[in-house]
């Protein structure tokens, strides 16, 4: 992929222009996906696929069976919006209105750090 060809000089001097016009690559679908955030452990690789502005898809791709998760959020619910990931944990930003999901998945010590 070319970027000249969209426009893209990726110039200190052109960040703002150069946003504003990934801005409008998003909103016309020129630019159908951003990857957002990519991790990786022993056993994952892991990205975040964000649609225009708001919706957002999760990518974990295990490494040992080559077996694909694409997923918006988990069956109990929880949208993950990670912050770190490692061979332990992922670290993630939980919102207000999502509290009553992690009940569902945490154990309840961990579910009370949330409060």
């Amino acid at each position: 992929l070319d970027l000249k060809e969209y426009g893209f000089t990726l110039l200190e001097d052109k960040k703002v222009e150069e946003y504003k016009l990934m801005l409008q690559y998003l909103r016309d679908s020129t630019v159908p996906y951003l990857l957002r955030h990519q991790f990786q452990n022993k056993k994952y690789y892991y990205t975040m696929l964000t649609f225009g502005f708001r919706h957002r898809i999760n990518l974990f791709y295990r490494k040992d069976d080559g077996k694909s998760f694409f997923f918006e959020k988990t069956a109990e619910g929880v949208l993950l919006h990670p912050l770190a990931f490692n061979e332990d944990f992922l670290t993630c930003i939980v919102f207000n209105e999502d509290f009553p999901n992690y009940e569902k998945v945490l154990p309840p010590e961990e579910y009370k750090k949330l409060e």
